[in-house]
């Protein structure tokens, strides 16, 4: 706990993963003791401190959304996904920089494997938190691709899970159709103890699975958006996964991918428009530019079209469960993004990789494969059928334990080992 104490004192002022005096050193330090001291309370997350994505209620910290309103619009109940993991023990660290409203205006938040490079968005924070070893567990939303593609941008351990296993209460909403609560780790043996405690009706199966299951390697124009170095890479991580005599089937996954990036935008935009409708007006000069861009968007979404984009939403649900169990799939695998984490901090990468996932609201597991000159992680997504994340996480260790590095240097740490 000193070391993370001591990490965070020296090196929040670069990264940037906390909101400017959320995080206060004494009062994380009498919530600890306050633990400690109580013994009649199951604390299985004592010692571990948690971020919080800023667009989540804490009680006792504002939420301000990473944007320029007043905190007290965003006042409410703290979030039920906070208050289990802290009654299981885990301390509130800080509130964690996100996107402005989660959308797409970037925070102040450097990637800790390389400051040059942004850490992916719309969690920002929380992945930057946890890759920095400022805290072990942090939550974070995800609409399109904003925890999966920041876990893989800073190397660490991430989980979306299938679209209701968490619940989304005490969350100010960007699309309350595709919004998902999810969290990054670093590592799977932390994520193991948490999603018993966060995730509803969790139930393990008690089969071994290792290499029963079927790993679906998309085809067409989904792998068509990455680059030649992250197809690179991950050509390596299936010829691993094939020489260990794990069973693959090459699939195509859609003819046109761009549909379904460009349908799940209209959803997200068209709803996000619906929660600010009542103040666009009144605080329009508050709002970021590419906030802005995304209302501007949705306003012109009429009801009726996004009632036909919702309906189309539920319909590539179902096709995709049929195509995984027609094909006997049990999971994909896929690059987490196009690139590895772009430099700079005008935006938070590309999503195109990940938003199908969340489209249709399958679980995901992130994990990183490798890093490349730049220490910038290179990861891959394991994509279970919705409702099974029990069996996903279970076959994400045997990925893991074929093609997953199991950690990563800090940018600090290269600069001193160099």
């Amino acid at each position: 706990m000193e070391s993370r104490f001591e990490c965070i004192r020296e090196h929040q002022g670069s990264v940037q993963a906390f909101v400017d005096g959320t995080f206060d050193e004494a009062r994380v330090r009498n919530a600890i003791t306050e633990i400690q001291r109580d013994k009649a309370t199951e604390t299985p997350l004592a010692g571990m401190l948690l971020g919080v994505k800023d667009v989540i209620n804490v009680d006792g910290l504002p939420t301000c959304c990473g944007s320029a309103f007043p905190s007290t619009m965003f006042e409410g109940r703290e979030a039920s996904c906070v208050t289990r993991l802290r009654r299981a023990g885990a301390t509130v660290a800080g509130k964690t920089v996100t996107a402005e409203f989660a959308v797409s205006d970037p925070g102040p938040t450097r990637n800790p494997r390389n400051l040059a490079h942004t850490p992916g968005g719309s969690s920002s924070g929380s992945a930057a938190a946890v890759a920095a070893g400022f805290c072990q567990i942090a939550i974070g939303t995800q609409t399109s691709g904003s925890v999966i593609r920041p876990a893989g941008y800073c190397g660490v351990v991430g989980y979306k899970p299938s679209f209701g296993r968490i619940d989304t209460d005490g969350v100010f909403p960007f699309s309350r159709s595709m919004d998902h609560v999810g969290l990054f780790t670093p590592d799977l043996e932390t994520l193991e103890r948490i999603l018993p405690i966060l995730v509803n009706r969790w139930n393990p199966p008690l089969d071994a699975i290792e290499k029963s299951y079927c790993i679906g390697i998309p085809q067409g124009s989904y792998m068509d958006l990455a680059t030649p170095i992250i197809l690179a890479s991950f050509s390596d991580a299936v010829e691993a996964l094939a020489l260990a005599s794990y069973p693959l089937k090459r699939q195509l996954l859609v003819d046109d991918i761009a549909v379904y990036n460009d349908a799940i935008d209209r959803v997200t935009y068209a709803e996000l428009y619906r929660v600010h409708a009542p103040w666009y007006d009144k605080y329009y000069d508050l709002y970021g530019s590419l906030m802005r861009d995304g209302l501007e968007q949705g306003e012109a979404i009429t009801s009726r079209e996004l009632q036909r984009l919702l309906e189309h939403a539920r319909h590539t649900q179902l096709w995709i469960s049929s195509l995984m169990r027609d094909h006997e799939i049990d999971m994909w695998l896929a690059p987490v993004a196009p690139t590895a984490a772009p430099r700079g901090l005008e935006s938070t990468g590309d999503h195109r990789m990940n938003a199908i996932w969340s489209y249709t609201g399958l679980p995901v597991v992130t994990i990183p494969i490798s890093v490349d000159e730049l220490n910038l992680p290179h990861g891959v997504q394991i994509v279970g059928r919705y409702g099974q994340d029990e069996r996903l996480l279970q076959a994400a260790f045997h990925i893991r334990d074929v093609i997953g590095v199991k950690s990563l240097q800090n940018q600090w740490e290269l600069s001193q080992s160099l």
